[in-house]
């Protein structure tokens, strides 16, 4: 996703609720988004807009990664 596009909020949620149960990182999810391989730019990009967005997305932060910059997430 680039910085001038707005997010797709159906497209992420569908992407976050493929986890379900289970924990999952922005780095998961920015691929995910994006088709390839995360970026540190869209790890950035993707932790913001999912902070932003995560009462929408009925998600929450649990931590970060360890050894990375990626925060690792769970549904609500």
């Amino acid at each position: 996703m680039n910085q001038s596009s707005s997010p797709n909020l159906d497209k992420l949620r569908n992407i976050v609720q493929k986890f379900g149960a289970l924990s999952f990182t922005t780095d998961q999810v920015a691929s995910e988004y994006d088709e390839a391989p995360a970026t540190a730019e869209s790890t950035e990009q993707f932790d913001a807009l999912l902070q932003r967005h995560a009462a929408v997305l009925g998600i929450r932060s649990v931590s970060a990664a360890h050894g990375g910059s990626a925060t690792v997430w769970r549904m609500a």
